[in-house]
């Protein structure tokens, strides 16, 4: 029986799913919204995480680490939804396909999910979309507006990261990455800016800019933040509303008060978006204040004698450089040191002199960590942590290199305690650097 009518619609044989890559956060969402919504949910991962634990605990089967074909469920199993890292060559995605399943990756299974609500909301954007997501849903949690929600992020605070809804509302995240947000439609399309990430060459950025244009058409009515390129490409359209600077800043300024920068702008388009969904402004903004944040974005995760430590997962140099900048606005007192992870070799290649230029300044120092590869393949002669870090030293800034074992890093940073001033340790990147936190308490709490 489904205990959600409304996704009866899916193009289905049977309530029975198998999900790769189930412990993404991601895959993972999808997966916990079709639990709630009375389907069976089987799945796999490399590694069993928090989020294939409590999906377990919510009913789902999940398997041993790894993938192999007893993984799988019985044959009632009519489909597989994937995480973008797999391919055809998994053995559990092509045992399915053998057995005559339905295949999705995650984001072309959100398309699926849209035709199943009146209203889906989608929002889009290079930079700020699981922040603006999650303020809009926090503001729709709030005001007790019963929204289905696939958030690509974690609440600070113990609300979930899904739900189901009532078959009305469908708030996400569109992932430009793999162009699947080009397959989305719906009511209301969100757009936080546009700048070319996932795009190395200009082909790749002539189709990204495509892309974003389809998507805006797909929608009732589209809302975007003011910028060149969203003029450029989206200022045609007669259902788009470009937020002019005014009415910008009149949002931003009801936004609470220890919202600063980058955060302000995110707010201030969820604001514009519970408005065209005739949620009052005043309340709207209220519900903001008590926002709990999402993890690994300006969180600060210890405080230890004149230390802190914040998480923040900016790895494009345009949001490294706001997050820096929020950093130095939140905290003007401490000497920052920044622990950076270079996210995708394509990406330090193809954004290199930026990030140089962002970590010259001399006011603080770096830690350069060796390139997260995010499963992509590495060309020999790609810059690396190394490069970047002379690179940096050469320009004027103070910057050294490290290996990626967390424990030494994390003895060498306790030093930081010894120092009269108060230090803050920024670890800024989308990879594994959140693991570094765990070995900061075990050495900081000594002191």
């Amino acid at each position: 029986m489904y205990k959600a009518e409304f996704l009866k619609t899916l193009p289905l044989e049977t309530r029975s799913i198998h999900c790769v890559g189930i412990g993404g956060i991601g895959v993972s969402a999808i997966a916990g919204l079709l639990l709630e919504g009375g389907f069976s949910i089987s799945g796999s991962d490399i590694a069993i995480n928090e989020n294939c634990s409590e999906l377990q605990k919510r009913g789902a089967v999940i398997a041993p680490a790894g993938h192999r074909v007893e993984n799988l469920p019985d044959n009632n199993c009519c489909a597989v939804i994937s995480t973008a890292a797999a391919n055809m060559s998994n053995p559990e995605i092509s045992a399915m396909l053998k057995r005559g399943a339905m295949f999705w990756s995650r984001g072309e299974f959100l398309g699926e999910l849209c035709r199943c609500y009146q209203r889906p909301v989608m929002v889009a954007g290079s930079h700020g979309k699981s922040s603006t997501t999650a303020m809009l849903g926090w503001i729709m949690k709030t005001l007790s507006v019963d929204a289905g929600l696939l958030l690509g992020a974690k609440y600070q605070d113990s609300s979930g990261n899904y739900a189901v809804g009532n078959g009305d509302i469908l708030l996400a995240e569109a992932d430009e990455s793999d162009g699947t947000h080009a397959l989305l439609s719906g009511e209301l399309a969100l757009i936080t800016n546009i700048d070319g990430d996932h795009a190395w060459n200009a082909e790749q950025k002539l189709r990204q800019e495509k892309e974003f244009i389809r998507f805006a058409k797909s929608f009732r009515h589209a809302i975007c933040i003011d910028s060149a390129k969203c003029r450029e490409l989206f200022a045609g359209l007669p259902h788009c509303r470009i937020l002019p600077e005014e009415h910008l800043e009149k949002l931003a300024a009801m936004t609470p008060e220890w919202m600063l920068g980058y955060e302000r702008s995110n707010a201030a388009l969820a604001l514009a978006g519970a408005e065209y969904l005739q949620i009052d402004p005043a309340k709207a903004a209220e519900a903001l204040k008590s926002y709990p944040g999402i993890k690994r974005r300006q969180n600060e995760v210890l405080a230890s004698g004149n230390i802190k430590v914040v998480e923040d997962y900016a790895h494009h140099p345009t949001e490294v450089a706001a997050s820096l900048d929020v950093l130095r606005l939140r905290y003007p007192e401490y000497a920052l040191t920044v622990i950076f992870q270079p996210h995708r070799s394509k990406r330090l290649q193809h954004y290199f002199n930026e990030f140089v230029e962002i970590f010259k300044n001399p006011q603080f120092n770096v830690v350069v960590l060796p390139v997260f590869s995010a499963w992509e393949s590495v060309e020999i002669d790609a810059p690396d942590h190394n490069t970047l870090a002379a690179a940096v030293n050469a320009a004027g800034g103070n910057a050294v290199s490290a290996e990626s074992d967390f424990s030494i890093l994390a003895e060498e940073l306790g030093a930081l305690h010894q120092k009269s001033a108060p230090q803050l340790i920024a670890l800024i990147g989308a990879g594994d650097i959140e693991n570094l936190t765990a070995h900061l308490k075990a050495i900081l709490v000594e002191h």
